[in-house]
């Protein structure tokens, strides 16, 4: 009753006025306040999408910044634990020369430093006076004791870590991540000093890899490593960590605000503490870019719709009437409607989207009987194909009977290198025809028809060709995929080719291994090899093969399908030398096999 009472109030009122009060509450009224609303959530969804993005860029840090503090420690314990040190560290040489010989002749140190390039710098530090100084071991000097690193040290058997000051040859002084442990030395009741330095390139290069700036403290106020331009020398006076170990919120730096996220990182083996800061200069400048083109975006929907409806709602009552009729008429089925509007106005539009929408009924139902004479083409195309399948079937199958029958007749005549090579012919065809119409199948199942296809090629040369298959001990071949008939024209090229002038002891070698998530494929020939000229001229025709030259298309149909399929980064490689012999290799992604439904 209620609801009557005001709709007849309202349906009252004219049409002009009616626009107004629709407008205001349907339009102005719920913009404005969703506008604040998503004003408001936008800038809450990005302060936590900020937050979350420092965080997880902060776990990241630290998760390498551990991986990297334990690697050292590592490295440092072999070293301090190294029989052959001590006992240089621990020997009176008789004169300096002798000590100077052993000390050079040491060689762990330079064989850590060129194996591991997290490490900048090794030293050791000794009380043994019979040890001069060379380029990792330098005797304890006056200058040495009045280091702070050194007094430490001298002090206490934990290893610990310090922020070295290191000058380049351009006099800039970058601070440099050190590890300072003791070398026991059992022998003398004494020990010696193992500086190991970290490099800052590899810092950089491990952890600069988001737009988030990275600053790393050292027991609070030793920063030794920074992104960016920006300095920060200690800690913000907002951090306080919370109950779960870091603090995620907002900064206040001196400079700037900011959001970010800081955490603390011990190690087991030292007092020393990490502080791994994340921090996004750029959130609070483009939340508040992002605000003020909300409250644009809003304005302009406002102020716009505001003065269209007060200055055309009175022309659009007069001639919404008018419509409602036309449209009236079109629902009766009533499709011959006269042109009664002109302009390009919200009105005009939508009459000629009436006619338009008229038109298109009556092609629809023009196209519906042309829908249904394609219809029953389609299936009797369909149907022809079956056929044609059904036939494409039959020469196979009775060519599998002919081989079989005639491996037999060859068994029952006592042939049996005859039944064999027909037993081998009969599978190689199989393969090729099962694939012909699959994109992937399996490693295993790839080289074992290469098993078949060499053993067929060995009954027709004999002691030209020899084959040995070799895989890396951790792959599993039945799981990864591969292209099917992607390795037999290699195969075939190492055979025609490359042993063409063997006479006996011919060798193809093919050697599977996975490296960095590819598969790389090696199958090298002994055979006659090629020269530079020649390497030359077969890479032009495996990577730009003209279209009117036969050589070496087979290679090049392989090289096209990979990169086809995989990226220009994937493909095949060329290495030959004369009279040694020719290796392809083809890299490929290390994938799972995925059967095809």
């Amino acid at each position: 009753m209620e609801h009557k009472k005001s709709s007849g109030i309202f349906s009252r009122i004219k049409v002009q006025h009616q626009l107004h009060i629709i407008f205001f509450l349907a339009i102005f009224i719920p913009v404005l306040l969703l506008g604040n609303y998503l004003l408001y959530n936008s800038r809450t969804l990005l302060a936590d999408h900020y937050r979350e993005q420092s965080h997880s860029d902060n776990l990241r840090v630290k998760s390498l910044l551990l991986d990297l503090t334990s690697n050292v420690y590592n490295k440092s314990r072999q070293l301090a634990d190294d029989k052959e040190l001590i006992s240089l560290l621990s020997t009176d040489f008789k004169d300096s020369r002798d000590g100077q010989l052993a000390a050079e002749s040491y060689s762990d140190f330079r064989y850590t430093l060129s194996e591991d390039a997290s490490l900048q710098g090794i030293s050791v530090y000794t009380y043994n006076a019979s040890i001069p100084d060379t380029e990792y071991i330098h005797p304890v000097t006056s200058a040495v004791r009045q280091e702070s690193w050194y007094r430490q040290a001298a002090e206490s058997a934990t290893p610990f870590w310090t922020v070295e000051s290191q000058t380049d040859r351009f006099n800039r002084t970058t601070p440099l991540l050190t590890l300072h442990c003791r070398i026991f030395l059992p022998q003398k009741s004494s020990f010696a000093i193992l500086n190991v330095s970290v490099s800052n390139n590899h810092i950089k290069n491990r952890i600069e890899n988001s737009s988030l700036k990275t600053v790393v403290w050292l027991n609070e106020n030793s920063q030794f490593y920074q992104s960016g331009s920006r300095t920060i020398t200690t800690l913000p006076e907002t951090y306080e960590p919370g109950p779960s170990g870091y603090y995620l919120g907002t900064l206040k730096l001196k400079d700037k605000t900011v959001i970010g996220c800081i955490s603390a990182l011990s190690t087991s083996y030292s007092e020393d503490i990490f502080y791994i800061a994340s921090l996004d200069y750029n959130a609070y400048p483009y939340m508040n870019r992002i605000s003020l083109i909300h409250i644009a975006l809003i304005l302009l929907i406002l102020i716009p719709t505001s003065a269209f409806v007060l200055i055309y709602s009175r022309y659009f009552s007069r001639r919404v009437v008018t419509l409602r009729e036309t449209m009236h008429d079109v629902s009766m089925g009533n499709y011959e409607i006269a042109d009664t509007f002109s302009g390009t106005d919200e009105i005009s539009e939508a009459f000629k989207d009436l006619n338009v929408m008229v038109q298109d009924i009556r092609n629809m139902e023009a196209s519906a009987y042309q829908a249904e004479i394609r219809t029953q083409e389609l299936a009797n195309q369909q149907q022809q194909m079956e056929f044609k399948m059904l036939s494409s079937q039959i020469n196979p199958h009775f060519l599998y009977n002919t081989l079989e029958t005639i491996r037999m007749r060859a068994l029952k005549a006592g042939n049996r290198e005859v039944a064999n090579a027909v037993k081998l012919l009969g599978k190689s065809m199989r393969y090729v025809l099962s694939n012909t119409t699959t994109s992937f199948t399996t490693l295993e199942k790839e080289l074992d028809y290469i098993s078949t296809y060499l053993a067929i090629q060995k009954l027709r040369f004999h002691d030209r060709v020899n084959y040995t298959l070799k895989t890396a001990p951790d792959l599993d071949l039945s799981q990864l995929q591969i292209m099917p008939l992607l390795l037999q024209p290699i195969v075939e090229n190492a055979v025609l080719h490359g042993l063409e002038e063997v006479e006996e002891n011919g060798k193809i070698i093919i050697h599977i291994f996975a490296q960095q998530e590819t598969l790389h494929i090696e199958v090298f020939d002994n055979g006659c090899g090629m020269t530079l000229e020649e390497i030359e001229h077969m890479k032009q025709n495996i990577y730009h093969h003209p279209k009117e030259s036969s050589k070496s298309i087979g290679l090049y149909n392989i090289n096209q399908r990979i990169q086809l399929c995989y990226g220009s980064d994937y493909g095949l490689t060329i290495k030959s030398k004369k009279n040694c012999g020719t290796l392809i290799i083809m890299v490929i992604p290390a994938q799972k096999y995925r059967k095809e439904s």
